[in-house]
C-alpha cells in the first residue's frame, strides 16, 4: 500500500457541510451521542474504520472536536483500539472544536491531494491543531457554558446563576485552545460582545502575525453580522476562509443563535506541502 493511500473520517462536530466533504472524499461517521453512553458512538466509529479497510484503505486520519467540546473523540479512540489489527487509524484530537476542527479537516484532504504521506500528514495536523484556536459566543444556558461552571458553589449558588443569566439575557465570549475553556468576556449587548471578539483576533495576530478565520452561524443572524463588523472595523489581518451554518451537534453544545469563530496563523494554514516532506520521519505519537 503506498503512503498516500488513506482515509479521512471526521464527525459532526467540524460542521462542514456534508457537500463538502463529499466533493473532498472525507468519510462522515454519523456518530450518534445517548448521554454518557459512548457505546453506539464507538460501534458507529468502528464500523466506519472496518468499512474503509474493507475497501482498501488500512490507515485512516480520524479528526475530532476536544473532549471539552464532546466526547466523540473518546469513542473514535476506543474504536480505534478494537481494530488495531486490521486498520491503523490515527485519532487526531483539534484541541479545540466546531469550524477549527473543520480547518484541520480541510488541510488534511489537501495533503493527501498533493500526495502528502500519511506520517507526514499525521505530523502536520497536529502541528497545525497546537496553532487553531476557536472563539465562541454560545447561547446564555449552552451546555458548553454550563460544563465550565465550578460544583463548588452548591446548588443554591447554581441555581442562582444560571437565574441571573436567564433574566439578563448575559452570554460570553470563550475561548478554546489546547481542550482549555477560557472565559473572555459576559455581557447581554452583542456589540460589546463582537468587539471583544475582533479585539481578541487582533491580539493573537499581533503575536502571531496575518490569520485566517472561519465562522459557523447558529441561526441568529444579528449575531453574524455584529462580528463581521466588529471584525471589518478592527482593520486586523486577517482573512475570511467563510462561514458555515452550524451542525445540529455543535448547536447541541453552544446553542441556538450562537456564533463560533476558528483561527490560526496563515503561516500555519497555509503551510507549503514541500516543507511537509519528512515531517513525520521522526515518528508521530497520534492520541489514539
Amino acid at each position: 500500500m503506498a503512503e498516500t493511500d488513506y482515509a479521512i473520517a471526521c464527525d459532526a462536530t467540524c460542521d462542514l457541510p456534508a457537500s463538502f466533504l463529499g466533493a473532498a472524499g472525507v468519510e462522515f461517521a454519523d456518530a450518534p451521542l445517548d448521554g454518557d453512553d459512548l457505546g453506539p458512538a464507538t460501534d458507529a466509529f468502528e464500523r466506519t474504520y472496518r468499512a474503509l479497510a474493507s475497501r482498501g484503505l488500512g490507515r485512516v486520519v480520524s479528526l475530532h472536536s476536544c473532549a471539552t467540546y464532546s466526547p466523540l473523540v473518546d469513542a473514535a479512540r476506543a474504536a480505534a483500539r478494537r481494530c488495531a489489527g486490521e486498520v491503523e487509524v490515527a485519532v487526531i484530537d483539534s484541541g479545540s472544536a466546531s469550524v477549527a476542527t473543520g480547518m484541520l479537516v480541510d488541510r488534511a484532504a489537501r495533503y493527501r491531494y498533493f500526495d502528502v504521506d500519511f506520517t507526514d500528514a499525521v505530523a502536520a495536523l497536529l502541528a497545525l491543531a497546537e496553532r487553531a484556536r476557536l472563539l465562541a459566543v454560545p447561547s446564555a444556558t449552552a451546555r458548553l457554558t454550563k460544563r465550565r461552571r465550578s460544583r463548588r458553589g452548591g446548588l443554591l449558588s447554581r441555581a442562582t446563576a444560571g437565574m441571573r443569566i436567564r433574566l439578563t439575557g448575559d452570554r460570553g465570549l470563550y475561548l478554546l485552545g489546547g481542550d482549555n475553556l477560557t472565559q473572555l468576556a459576559r455581557s447581554a449587548d452583542l456589540t460589546v460582545l463582537s468587539d471583544r471578539l475582533a479585539h481578541a483576533l487582533s491580539s493573537v495576530s499581533s503575536r502571531e502575525g496575518a490569520l485566517v478565520y472561519a465562522l459557523a452561524e447558529g441561526g441568529d443572524a444579528r449575531v453574524l453580522r455584529a462580528a463581521e463588523a466588529a471584525i471589518s472595523a478592527s482593520g486586523v489581518t486577517a482573512r475570511c476562509l467563510g462561514t458555515v451554518r452550524a451542525r445540529e451537534a455543535s448547536t447541541e453544545v453552544l446553542g441556538p443563535g450562537s456564533l463560533a469563530l476558528a483561527l490560526a496563523p496563515e503561516d500555519a494554514y497555509e503551510r507549503p506541502v514541500a516543507s511537509l516532506r519528512g515531517l513525520g520521519s521522526a515518528g508521530s505519537d497520534s492520541s489514539e
